[in-house]
């Protein structure tokens, strides 16, 4: 748990740094870059983290499937 004053100051850190994010210009990436930089990222991670499956019962693709289902029934 944070106190009260934590949280405020907390609070002052993310109007911020959500103030200064606001000012940043936009930067054009190739998609090609984005995609290189996610796998270089990916290769930081530990081989036993990457082996580990955080969806073994694949209930995102079920539900995935169910609602592309249901947008095919009104199609």
């Amino acid at each position: 748990m944070i106190s009260k004053h934590e949280w405020r100051e907390r609070q002052k850190q993310w109007d911020a740094f959500h103030r200064w994010e606001a000012e940043q210009p936009l930067v054009e990436r190739d998609p090609g870059d984005i995609v290189a930089d996610l796998g270089t990222i990916l290769d930081w991670a530990p081989p036993e983290i990457r082996a580990e499956d955080p969806d073994p019962e694949k209930l995102g693709i079920k539900k995935f499937r169910a609602a592309l289902e249901r947008v095919n029934l009104r199609l």
